[in-house]
């Protein structure tokens, strides 16, 4: 619940204090709120995922260049960038002869061969390309309010929706760890 409160609590209190204020309040509010989670995150885990710290680091930048300009635009480009960002990262370390990254942020709930795990971060760095497209057309297309709004109502139930659809694909290919509590003879 904890690490659910620290990746969301940001974007809720963007989202709260724009239906009370306006964006650049708003702004502050999650950079604030963004430190703060960053914090707690590193208090309670004695480290930051490299997810948040990632989305940190893009919106610590694009809020202090929104604030300094008073131009809007950079925090709404924030996810794109942020989705570009990841899109990148999952798409390399598929190409790879490696273990791919995506293995690293689902790997301690299910065990795959690398090859399913490259088929997973080619379709998650597909889901964050066509997000960031979204996200475009989105901010560039409509008011503020609707980008706000979409931002909350609408990226969030897609991101849910398509990591729903995956799970069949997990369980498919998960690899069931043998029960180390049995014995060689099947004898409890």
């Amino acid at each position: 619940m904890l690490k659910l409160l620290i990746e969301l609590g940001p974007l809720l209190v963007f989202f709260a204090t724009y239906k009370y204020a306006n964006i650049f309040l708003a702004t502050i509010w999650m950079v604030t709120a963004t430190a703060a989670c960053l914090l707690v995150s590193y208090l309670v885990d004695k480290k930051i995922s490299m997810v948040l710290l990632i989305s940190g680091f893009i919106l610590l930048i694009s809020g202090s260049i929104t604030l300094l300009t008073g131009d809007s635009m950079y925090i709404k480009m924030k996810p794109t960038l942020v989705y570009i960002i990841f899109c990148i990262i999952l798409w390399i370390g598929a190409r790879k002869n490696q273990k791919p990254f995506i293995s690293y942020v689902l790997g301690s709930a299910f065990k795959m061969e690398d090859a399913y795990w490259i088929v997973l971060s080619r379709r998650f760095a597909f889901y964050f390309f066509m997000m960031a497209v979204i996200n475009e057309v989105v901010w560039r297309n409509f008011a503020e309010s609707f980008w706000v709004n979409f931002k909350v109502f609408g990226a969030i139930p897609i991101t849910l929706l398509f990591t729903v659809t995956q799970v069949p694909f997990l369980m498919r290919h998960h690899i069931v760890e043998p029960d180390s509590n049995k014995s060689k003879d099947g004898d409890i």
